[in-house]
C-alpha cells in the first residue's frame, strides 16, 4: 500500500462492534514482539490537558537532548501528525511501509475473529515506529478512558492524570469516581503517579487505585502555582523551585498544566540529569494546535476544541484575557456532549453567534441546535450548513476591535483551522511590517500564526 491508500484503509475500517477490552490490540503487538515494552513510557491521561501535558513534557525532553515520541489525538490537520519523534511527523513512507506490514497481521486476525479497530492501528503503528527508533522516551496520549484504551497495553509507565472533569458519561460513567476508576486503570504495579488537583470523589478513587497497585501518588495544589502574569500572549507562573517559567499557551489552566508536567520532570530530573533552564526552554516552546490557539491578531481569531462543560469554562476564562469590544461565536457540537449546560455556558460569552455542522457521524444537525439556542438566547443566531460560508459570516460580523472564537469540538476546529488560515494565507507574501496584518509569523511548522 502507498501512504493514501493505507489512510483510506484506516479510516474506512470497520468491525463487529463488541465489548471494550485491550485483548485484540495486544494480540496484533504480540505479533510484533511487544514493541510497547521496549519503551520508557509516559502515560497520560484525564478529561482536558492531554494533549498541552504532552507537548510540555516532551518538548522540555527534547531541550535536555533526549529522543522522545509523542502520540497524541485526534489530528488536526494530518493523521501523520499523532506520531512525532523529536517534533518532527512520521513520514508518508515510513507510516504507509508499517501500515502495510500491519494490515496483513490485522486480515490474518479478522479470520481467527480477533478484530483491530482503526485507533488500535493506529496506536500499533505507533508503537512499531517508537520502538524502530530506539526512544529514550514515549509520551502517549490515552484516546479515551484508560483501563481499556488502546494505548494501555504496556507492563509499565509513569502515569500521569490531567483535570477529569463528566464527560464520555455513556461510555466511562456517569459520576467522576466510575469516570476516575476508568483513567485509573492505567496505574501499573510499583508506579510513581503524578496527577492535577482532582475533584474530591476522583482524587480518593485514583489514589485507592494508586494504594491497591503498591504505587506512590503525587500531586499538587493550586494555591503552588503563583501566576505572575496572563494574557493573550501566554503566563508567567512560580511553581515550588520553578521560578519565572513562561509558557505560549494561553489561560490559567495551562500554567496548571505546565505545573503537572513539572511534577514528572522533576522526579526525571535526577536519574537523566535533566537541567533546569532547559526545562524551561521547553515548556516554553510547547505548542497544542486548535487549542485556545490565536490565528490572527487584526481580526482577533481564535480557536479552540472545547467540547465539554469543563473546557468550555476553561475557555470562558481564558478569553477574559484577550483585549475585544463583541465576541462574535462559531460553534457546534456532537449530539452526546451535556448540551444544555454547555450552550447556557457559551451562550453567556457571545455578542453574536453562528452555528455550523460537524463533518462527523455524530454531528447535532443544524436544526436542532439552532432551536436549543434559540430557547435559551435572545441574541442574533445565524445558522449556516456550510461550513466555510460560516467562516466569512464570522467575518463578515465582526467589526474593528472585535474577536471572533470558534469551538466546541476538535473535529469542528479541523475544518475551521484549514478554512480560516486559507482565508488569510495572503498574509505570507506580504513583509512583517506591513500594516497591523504583519502581525502574523511563520511557525516552526510552516504555519502562519500570531505571535507569542
Amino acid at each position: 500500500m502507498d501512504y493514501i491508500e493505507s489512510v483510506k484503509w484506516l479510516e474506512n475500517r470497520n468491525i463487529p462492534l463488541g465489548e471494550f477490552t485491550t485483548d485484540n490490540i495486544k494480540a496484533l503487538l504480540d505479533i510484533f514482539d511487544r514493541p510497547q515494552d521496549k519503551l520508557k513510557i509516559i502515560h497520560i491521561t484525564g478529561t482536558n490537558g492531554k494533549g498541552s501535558v504532552a507537548s510540555f513534557i516532551t518538548n522540555a525532553l527534547i531541550e535536555n537532548n533526549y529522543s522522545v515520541g509523542k502520540f497524541t489525538s485526534p489530528y488536526i490537520t494530518n493523521i501523520r501528525e499523532e506520531i512525532e519523534v523529536n517534533r518532527d511527523i512520521i513520514s508518508e513512507e515510513e507510516f504507509a511501509k508499517i501500515a502495510s506490514k500491519v494490515r496483513k497481521e490485522v486480515e490474518g486476525l479478522d479470520k481467527k475473529k480477533i478484530f483491530v479497530s482503526g485507533f488500535e492501528i493506529l496506536t500499533s503503528i505507533a508503537y512499531i515506529y517508537f520502538a524502530r527508533k530506539n526512544l529514550d522516551f514515549a509520551v502517549m496520549e490515552v484516546g479515551m478512558g484508560g483501563r481499556v484504551d488502546a494505548t494501555n497495553v504496556m507492563a509499565k509507565s509513569i502515569p500521569v492524570f490531567c483535570h477529569i472533569a463528566l464527560d464520555h458519561a455513556n461510555i466511562l460513567g456517569d459520576t467522576l469516581e466510575k469516570i476516575a476508576r476508568e483513567k485509573g486503570g492505567i496505574i501499573k504495579e510499583n508506579s510513581h503517579v503524578f496527577s492535577y488537583p482532582q475533584a474530591g470523589e476522583a482524587r480518593l478513587e485514583l489514589k485507592k487505585i494508586s494504594r491497591e497497585k503498591s504505587s506512590s501518588f503525587s500531586e499538587f495544589s493550586l494555591e503552588e502555582v503563583e501566576i505572575i502574569s496572563s494574557n493573550e500572549f501566554g503566563n508567567k507562573f512560580n511553581f515550588r523551585d520553578y521560578k519565572d517559567v513562561e509558557i505560549s499557551l494561553i489561560g490559567d489552566h495551562q500554567a496548571f498544566n505546565a505545573a503537572l508536567s513539572l511534577m514528572v520532570l522533576d522526579y526525571l530530573k535526577e536519574d537523566y540529569k535533566l537541567d533546569e533552564e532547559k526545562i524551561k526552554d521547553g515548556l516554553k516552546k510547547a505548542e497544542n494546535i486548535g487549542r485556545t490557539e490565536c490565528l490572527s491578531r487584526d481580526p482577533l481569531i481564535v480557536v479552540d476544541g472545547s467540547h465539554n462543560l469543563d473546557s468550555i469554562e476553561g475557555i470562558e476564562k481564558s478569553i477574559k484575557k484577550f483585549n475585544y469590544n463583541k465576541l462574535i461565536l462559531g460553534f457546534s457540537l456532537l449530539k452526546d456532549k451535556d448540551h444544555k449546560h454547555i450552550l447556557e455556558k457559551i451562550e453567556g460569552l457571545a455578542d453574536k453567534i453562528v452555528l455550523t455542522e460537524i463533518d462527523n457521524d455524530r454531528f447535532t444537525d443544524l436544526a436542532s441546535l439552532e432551536k436549543e439556542f434559540k430557547e435559551i438566547s435572545s441574541k442574533e443566531i445565524f445558522a449556516i450548513k456550510d461550513r466555510e460560508e460560516a467562516v466569512e459570516k464570522t467575518l463578515e460580523l465582526a467589526g474593528e476591535g472585535d474577536m471572533i472564537l470558534w469551538c466546541g469540538s476538535l473535529y469542528l476546529i479541523k475544518d475551521i483551522r484549514k478554512i480560516i488560515l486559507e482565508k488569510i494565507s495572503w498574509i505570507k507574501n506580504k513583509p512583517l511590517d506591513d500594516d497591523s496584518r504583519g502581525l502574523f509569523i511563520k511557525s516552526p511548522k510552516g504555519e502562519y500564526v500570531c505571535p507569542k
